[in-house]
């Protein structure tokens, strides 16, 4: 695995806010985000690591949950970290 301190790195030395907050984004750790129409998505992380252009990425699982149907549908997905954190900047305890 990868240090989220080389990831800093690939930004090109960009001092990155408390709020993007890379180094708190490791495997296991869960994040969500609230959508208008009432479905929560919850991003859980299973890897960190560059693409082959040195991009870093987050590979992740993402279920979407709204509150008459419960979980409706779980999937695997990757964002660039810079998406990811841009996105899910909310992390369930």
């Amino acid at each position: 695995m990868l240090s989220l301190n080389i990831f800093s790195n690939l930004f090109g030395g960009r001092d990155l806010t408390r709020s993007e907050a890379p180094a708190d984004i490791q495997p296991g750790n869960r994040y969500c985000r609230r959508r208008r129409d009432n479905v929560t998505e919850t991003a859980t992380v299973l890897e960190l690591r560059p693409d082959p252009f040195g991009i870093p990425h987050v590979r992740f699982t993402l279920a979407f949950e709204q509150p008459s149907l419960g979980c409706v549908n779980e999937c695997l997905r990757v964002l660039a970290l810079t998406s990811f954190i841009e996105h899910y900047q909310e992390r369930i305890a």
